[in-house]
């Protein structure tokens, strides 16, 4: 299981951040070695990181073309799986939403209430059948949630 380990450091006078050598060897990066900083910015012409998050990666190491490529692979504990009653060998369908992420599993169910010109709509704009699936589901999954259901 992955765990998230936090590393602290202090920023010193010049503006470079100090991280002792002991814990700095747990991230397998060592002294000398190129590093990058990432971030998630606020907007795509606003670079403001409004969340004060950053991931500090060696350089030449590129984990958003890992996971873009489908090769990075997303593993969530069997419990939390159980307790969301969603099936260990599921496909998931996985939504990011303002400040939260959304995990179902993967829906081959056709809405039928939805009618075939707004699919089609949607379609010619690019948007998947499956992505119209999966929108509906959240929504009634939100609607279910505010009605306690």
């Amino acid at each position: 299981m992955v765990q998230l380990v936090e590393i602290t450091g202090v920023l010193n006078e010049q503006g470079s951040i100090e991280i002792p050598v002991v814990l700095l060897a747990q991230t397998g990066i060592r002294i000398g070695d190129e590093v990058k900083l990432v971030y998630l910015a606020a907007g795509e012409k606003d670079y403001r990181n409004e969340s004060r998050e950053f991931i500090l990666k060696k350089a030449g190491e590129d984990p958003v073309e890992e996971l873009q490529s489908g090769e990075a692979e997303l593993k969530l504990p069997p419990q939390l799986l159980a307790d969301a009653h969603i099936p260990v060998d599921a496909d998931l369908d996985i939504v990011c939403r303002d400040r939260k992420i959304v995990i179902l599993p993967a829906g081959d169910e056709d809405y039928e209430e939805v009618p075939k010109e707004l699919l089609d709509i949607c379609a010619e704009l690019g948007i998947p059948k499956e992505k119209v699936n999966i929108v509906l589901r959240m929504t009634e999954e939100e609607a279910d949630e505010k009605a306690g259901v």
